[in-house]
């Protein structure tokens, strides 16, 4: 029982249908990684940050509490 040797086939990525997808596949990551990174530096980075210097917390912690406005 001989079995036949079978010849190495070519890769369908070495077609030219592969790379076309591989340069396509490569460019829409591509794109989306831009445009991840302008909206996060349009929306996300300009948002104020927290102060949390030990100062800031502790007036904020024992600040005393602001009354309600009574509406009557």
């Amino acid at each position: 029982m001989d079995t036949p040797i079978r010849q190495p086939t070519r890769s369908w990525f070495r077609s030219r249908r592969g790379r076309r997808y591989g340069i396509e596949f490569t460019a829409i990551v591509v794109a989306k990684i831009v445009l991840l990174a302008v909206l996060w530096a349009v929306c996300i980075r300009p948002q104020p940050r927290a102060d949390t210097a030990p100062a800031a917390i502790q007036q904020h912690l024992l600040a005393p509490a602001a009354e309600a406005p009574h509406d009557r």
